[in-house]
């Protein structure tokens, strides 16, 4: 290789700088980044302070921000980066009900997403997160910057619009089942924050997220919602009033129990990416209400819940893919609007308007 095609390929590769305070921990991560060719770690830290010198000084691509620092925690480096020069970061957090909180507030604040530590880590536990390190690092060296910072600290782009109609429904709503992955914690907590205290029907969200950090998730949403937020159990009656939040590590599916609706949670189908997967639960949506549903799916890498968008389309539910003009990571709605999936993509400010109107149609 040529002096010039070597400095073209350190170019073309993603350059991270690795934040922890555990010695130990930065040595690890840094082996299992550069494991892959297309990443290189350019500087590490072991304080919030020398974070921030280094983000200036080697300007990395993406950055892995460990929760817990000396000095200026994670979530102040986090809101000096978002302030000043906005670019993709990762946070580390091991799986305590604090960590999961303070992780929580920084997805809200403007990171990307979350790789979990396991409690105790060691060195055997290096292949249970080096996979999902590679791709959430290649994930996150793809968003557009302008799109991190908090939604009301962003400048102004289209102006927030009428929404157009839906289309004329052929009876009332009975669920709105709502997936969401990389970038969907801000968006589902503008979405809650907006269904009123009367919204008729009840809400199934479906958000991709480390096992054990669902049930903190949905206690923050409920700080913000009219509606309660509780994460799903087995056999959760699926009525008005409620929102649910889908538990991590399990598929979640719709049941008839009599004249009730109720909420199953389980391993099967097994061998999919995700669990639970958007496109499971979508997919029971359009079984369980037909054409008295709503479905929406938002910002997320790859191709879960298009397939279950478009079936829920198909059974004549009212279907929602959010744009490239406020998606995070434009891809698994990107799928949706390929396939046909859904009756309208809007931006994210657009989609309550949508809703509310769907909800308000033969009631």
């Amino acid at each position: 290789m040529s002096v010039a095609d070597d400095t073209a390929s350190t170019r073309s590769r993603i350059r991270v700088l690795v934040v922890d305070d555990s010695p130990f921990m930065r040595k690890a991560i840094q082996r299992m980044l550069e494991a892959a060719d297309d990443i290189e770690v350019v500087a590490t830290a072991a304080s919030g302070e020398e974070a921030i010198e280094a983000i200036a000084r080697v300007q990395p691509d993406v950055v892995t921000l460990d929760v817990v620092l000396p000095g200026v925690d994670g979530i102040g480096v986090l809101e000096r980066i978002m302030r000043s020069h906005p670019l993709p970061v990762l946070m580390l957090s091991s799986l305590t009900t604090h960590d999961a909180e303070t992780t929580l507030v920084a997805l809200e604040k403007g990171a990307v997403d979350v790789v979990a530590k396991p409690v105790g880590y060691t060195h055997m536990d290096m292949p249970l997160i080096a996979e999902e390190l590679l791709a959430k690092v290649r994930t996150a060296a793809g968003v557009n910057p302008l799109m991190l910072r908090p939604r009301h600290e962003r400048s102004a782009g289209a102006p927030v619009r009428d929404a157009p109609a839906p289309p004329t429904a052929a009876g009332p709503v009975e669920a709105l089942v709502v997936g969401a992955s990389t970038g969907g914690p801000p968006a589902l907590s503008m979405l809650v924050s907006s269904l009123p205290a009367d919204f008729p029907a009840p809400v199934l969200l479906v958000q991709h997220m480390p096992v054990g950090f669902t049930a903190t998730f949905a206690e923050r949403l409920d700080k913000y919602a009219a509606l309660r937020v509780t994460e799903a159990a087995d056999g959760d009656i699926f009525a008005p009033g409620r929102i649910f939040v889908a538990r991590s590590g399990k598929h979640i599916q719709f049941a008839r129990r009599g004249d009730r609706i109720v909420l199953k949670l389980g391993l099967t189908p097994a061998g999919l990416t995700h669990m639970p997967s958007i496109d499971v639960a979508m997919g029971s949506a359009a079984d369980a209400f037909g054409n008295r549903a709503i479905g929406v799916l938002l910002t997320g890498m790859g191709d879960d819940g298009a397939r279950g968008l478009l079936r829920m389309r198909e059974s004549g539910a009212y279907t929602i893919a959010e744009s490239e003009a406020s998606a995070v990571i434009w891809g698994m709605p990107r799928v949706a609007a390929e396939l046909g999936a859904a009756s309208h993509v809007a931006a994210l400010q657009d989609i309550p308007g949508l809703i509310a109107r769907r909800a308000r149609a033969n009631r």
